[in-house]
């Protein structure tokens, strides 16, 4: 089998178009976090001017009511105006705070949390607030969960979702498109692995020394090697950002279902999913490759149900929690609590797709003989 990897090592160095693919996943990377700085400053722009508008409606709100206090003739309709106005008075000088944080993009979990509770106590009491949130009252409370517990941990908070820090973007790729991009160039890379079926010379290395298993076994060995080289890549892209943006503080959490997730513990349900999902894809693109003879026709295939299945995975809800292949939202499996399952059953699916292929070709009557 050393030979044997030698050979699909030295067929991969030459080819010119996998260099092209690096040098794609370079450029899709520092688009990535370009995108990301990008998205991070609008971020703060945004909520900049929101807490600049909420001052506003919040001094608008004040002068209201107390011309409507000035004009209630009961004394409980007097009260309840006088208490809205110091709820209002609370509200603007929280949004004061928030819009410093944001322009110094400095931002408090104190003040956060003081705006959710104001909010929170604004819906209780049925004030209009609808300028200042469209949230429910349950998603503030929840919200406000978060925070409570960022509070408690002393984990300081996020002042974007955008940061450009290594630990964000790890998780955010994974819960974007562009994990897809990367996964089908990873696929152009092993492209050039099967093409001996493309060349019409597969009869001559499955009529050598090697028997059908070694050989099929050795493609999908060398594949899974350059998955391990090609994840390497990532995580050295990743250092290089560490140096640039910082890693950024792992133990920021996420909330999800009824559980709260370490961002580090995130960061390692990402490399099992991403390891778990390659061996599927190498497995099924194995097993179409042997099956029509065509690297060409085995990318397209496999990059298409890739494709169309994450695209319509809302409708494969029954299953899609149980084959990562279905699905690349890192969140939802973790909500079903999945994540070994879904490893385990991907094992699987590789180990069944090369049987199958193995017992594909020999039964293509393709001349084996032993070591």
């Amino acid at each position: 089998m050393v030979y044997l990897l030698k050979y699909e090592w030295h067929k991969f160095i030459r080819t010119k178009k996998n260099w092209l693919v690096f040098l794609l996943i370079l450029c899709s990377f520092i688009g990535y976090v370009s995108f990301n700085g990008h998205q991070n400053h609008v971020y703060i722009e945004a909520k900049t001017e929101q807490f600049s508008k909420a001052r506003q409606n919040a001094m608008y709100d004040i002068t209201n009511m107390a011309s409507y206090q000035f004009l209630a003739k009961k004394e409980k309709d007097k009260q309840y105006y006088g208490n809205a106005i110091e709820y209002f008075k609370r509200l603007y000088s929280c949004a004061n705070d928030l819009y410093r944080d944001y322009s110094t993009s400095a931002v408090s979990l104190d003040d956060l949390m003081q705006w959710n509770d104001l909010l929170i106590e604004g819906k209780i009491k049925k004030y209009t607030i609808i300028s200042y949130t469209t949230y429910s009252l349950d998603y503030l409370k929840k919200t406000q969960k978060e925070y409570r517990y960022l509070k408690k941990n002393h984990i300081p908070i996020k002042h974007s979702p955008y940061v450009c820090t290594t630990s964000n973007l790890a998780v955010n790729l994974s819960n974007h498109y562009l994990g897809a991009v990367l996964l089908i160039l990873y696929f152009l890379l092993i492209f050039d692995i099967f093409k001996e079926f493309d060349q019409g010379v597969y009869k001559i290395l499955f009529t050598s020394k090697y028997d059908t298993l070694k050989i099929i076994l050795t493609k999908v060995v060398f594949s899974i090697f350059l998955l391990i080289g090609f994840i390497g890549l990532i995580v050295l892209l990743f250092g290089v950002n560490t140096l640039i943006f910082g890693m950024g503080n792992t133990q920021y959490s996420f909330s999800v279902g009824n559980h709260i997730y370490m961002e580090s513990k995130i960061l390692m349900y990402i490399i099992f999913i991403t390891i778990a999902m390659s061996l599927f894809l190498i497995g099924v693109y194995t097993l179409i490759s042997c099956l029509f003879k065509s690297t060409t026709t085995s990318l397209v295939i496999t990059i298409t149900l890739y494709l169309m299945v994450n695209l319509f995975s809302q409708n494969l809800h029954k299953i899609n929690y149980f084959i990562g292949f279905l699905n690349v939202d890192m969140f939802s499996m973790l909500q079903q609590n999945k994540i070994f399952t879904i490893c385990i059953m991907n094992i699987v699916v590789l180990i069944v797709c090369v049987i199958l292929s193995v017992l594909l070709l020999k039964k293509k009557d393709l001349i084996v003989t032993g070591d």
